[in-house]
């Protein structure tokens, strides 16, 4: 009716394969297999290298921890340093012989320590044995340990141990003035003391074992006041020697001006830490090798 013509069977089996059928996509998908199979073997083969690389991480994170291990070690190693930098290595006894000061040296120098503390008549002695080792101090006490001395006699126990190659002056306050609540006079023999060592720092022994809290800490100010170096708790010649409450005191009254040297019956490593933790800044002990050793078994 629109003038179309009818197609016959035949001709539209002829026209069919010019038309897509399921069986011309075949060699279509075949074409795309061999893109396929390369695929396969790469991912076969990043695959087989994750084992390897797996490995290799595992190696990495131990040499790693290795490594941190190694860090942490040294880190330790630094910090006993720094610790046994705080130590006066000190022989005070009478019956002391100069193989003993010379052993006392070579201890000071081997173990790292700040410095030795002697009687005024090894002075001499100890700038001898650590003529090359400069690096260790050389402190002497002065009126020693009464301190019951005129202040003359300590000025010139003083000029005297400097002479002699002292680099601190130990000394040790007039204690009967503590107790007649003379600090004027206390303040003004130290002053005299500070002048005499000419630079050299001075640590002021007030013997605390043996004042109240009150005279401790007027003791602490008449020395912070007169120019002291340090304040120093006990000769450890009397009563309990150094105790880390005295020391937290002391720090207080000081407050920066100076600096506390925590001495007397300290001969472990507990109470060593003790009292650096209650803020002593020096530490004087007869026991510093022992204290040593004992810290080192500790890393």
């Amino acid at each position: 009716m629109f003038g179309l013509k009818k197609k016959t069977t035949e001709e539209k089996k002829q026209e069919a394969p010019l038309q897509e059928s399921p069986a011309q996509e075949v060699p279509a998908a075949d074409a795309e297999a061999p893109v396929l199979s390369e695929k396969r073997p790469a991912e076969v083969a990043e695959k087989g290298t994750e084992a390897p690389q797996k490995e290799e991480g595992l190696r990495v994170s131990a040499a790693e921890m290795a490594e941190f291990e190694e860090f942490k070690r040294q880190k330790k190693i630094l910090e006993l340093r720094r610790m046994l930098k705080t130590i006066d290595h000190t022989l005070l006894k009478q019956t002391a012989t100069r193989e003993d000061v010379r052993r006392l040296c070579k201890e000071a120098v081997d173990y790292g320590f700040y410095s030795v503390c002697v009687q005024p008549v090894y002075v001499s002695a100890c700038t001898d044995f650590l003529k090359n080792a400069p690096q260790i101090k050389i402190a002497c006490v002065v009126g020693f340990p009464m301190g019951e001395n005129k202040t003359e006699t300590k000025v010139f126990e003083t000029k005297r141990a400097v002479a002699d190659g002292a680099d601190e002056i130990d000394m040790v306050i007039c204690i009967s003035a503590v107790k007649n609540a003379n600090y004027a006079y206390v303040k003004k023999e130290i002053r005299q003391i500070v002048k005499a060592a000419k630079g050299a720092p001075v640590k002021v022994i007030i013997e605390t074992s043996l004042l109240t809290r009150d005279e401790m800490v007027k003791a602490a100010q008449c020395a912070k006041d007169a120019g002291a170096a340090f304040v120093k708790t006990s000769t450890g010649y009397f009563g309990e020697g150094a105790k880390a409450e005295d020391v937290r005191l002391l720090k207080e009254t000081v407050k920066g001006s100076c600096f506390v040297k925590a001495s007397g019956g300290i001969r472990s490593a507990e109470q060593f830490r003790t009292m650096l933790e209650a803020g002593a800044d020096r530490i004087g002990t007869s026991a510093g090798v022992e204290i040593a050793d004992s810290l080192k078994k500790q890393l």
